[in-house]
């Protein structure tokens, strides 16, 4: 991400909104993380926030793991209200799967700026969206979480790959009929009754 040169992040007042925005199949939903109320941008967009609404930490990966972001939002269950689980329910899985979730950053330089910005909102990242989970506690307090690949997702991936020129040349990205000679001496079992060097 390349901030904008006009942001000024030296300034003697200087905030940050954190703003997420999940392209579903019934529509796009945009939030505002940390606070209650609501922002308009410059787009005309309004972003709804509220402190039931949380947002994990971003983990790096360690021991070959790729740890996701969950978003969750838990809330008590209006009983004179429709079930709001049970609605999200029906909507099923594919509402959200493989679909972007994307994380912007709304610069301020003064508080003035909520009401009336003066910037766009700038994208930090887009991961896909993976599954939906809920849990309950009691007999009214319910949660739904969302979660979102990490941005160390393929590091749990086997590389499925061999050491030979073929699949060094694929991961080095050359174009196809390009081959990077570097494994080309590479042996293919442990055993060789042929000495590489000659001794």
């Amino acid at each position: 991400m390349t901030m904008p040169s006009e942001y000024d992040f030296r300034s003697e007042n200087v905030g940050i909104i954190n703003l997420i925005e999940l392209d579903t199949t019934v529509g796009v939903f945009r939030f505002l993380l940390g606070d209650d109320g609501w922002f308009k941008d410059l787009a005309g967009n309004v972003w709804v926030g509220s402190r039931l609404i949380s947002c994990s930490e971003v983990e790096f990966s360690i021991n070959g793991s790729a740890p996701g972001i969950e978003l969750g939002l838990t809330f008590i269950q209006d009983p004179d209200e429709p079930d709001l689980i049970s609605e999200v329910r029906a909507l099923g899985n594919d509402v959200i799967k493989d679909r972007e979730a994307r994380f912007l950053i709304q610069y301020l330089e003064a508080m003035s700026e909520f009401f009336r910005p003066v910037y766009q909102p700038q994208l930090l990242t887009k991961r896909k969206m993976v599954n939906l989970g809920y849990s309950f506690e009691g007999p009214q307090i319910r949660r739904i979480s969302l979660q979102v690949e990490g941005p160390f997702n393929l590091r749990a991936k086997p590389v499925g790959g061999r050491y030979n020129t073929a699949d060094h040349s694929r991961r080095l990205g050359l174009p196809s009929g390009v081959i990077n000679p570097s494994l080309e001496y590479m042996p293919v079992h442990g055993v060789d009754e042929q000495s590489l060097f000659g001794l």
